[in-house]
């Protein structure tokens, strides 16, 4: 997708991926999930270096536990929710809103000098 758009994308623009949190701390259950969001996190990598030049900023955000569809099962067992919050320094799974504020700050003038980050946001999981 970045391909089709570079010829799009204004100099100084900005490209935000989305990793997850798996993709450092990998589950055995989804393992091919995981190694495809440690790819992209290298990928923002590599694309940070190549768009520098053009000023184009190049970051990921990677979620954690965050209440969407593809956790909804997770989240109906009162047991796994009392231990993934537990593990959690702000103790609570994410909003979506949340992810949308940083994605949100990434995307404008204030992270001009940011690129080549990911950029957890987990609530403090697993810390």
């Amino acid at each position: 997708m970045v391909q089709a758009a570079l010829s799009r994308l204004y100099d100084a623009g900005r490209i935000i991926n989305i990793s997850s949190g798996l993709a450092t701390r990998p589950l055995p259950v989804v393992p091919i999930y995981s190694m495809a969001k440690a790819a992209i996190n290298n990928l923002t990598h590599a694309l940070a270096m190549e768009l520098g030049p053009r000023g184009i900023t190049v970051n990921a955000v990677a979620p954690g536990w965050t209440r969407t569809d593809m956790n909804a099962a997770v989240r109906e067992n009162a047991e796994m929710v009392k231990a993934i919050e537990a593990d959690t320094a702000l103790g609570r799974f994410g909003e979506t809103s949340d992810i949308a504020s940083i994605v949100a700050f990434l995307a404008s003038d204030d992270a001009r000098w940011v690129t080549g980050q990911v950029i957890e946001a987990s609530g403090g999981y697993k810390l």
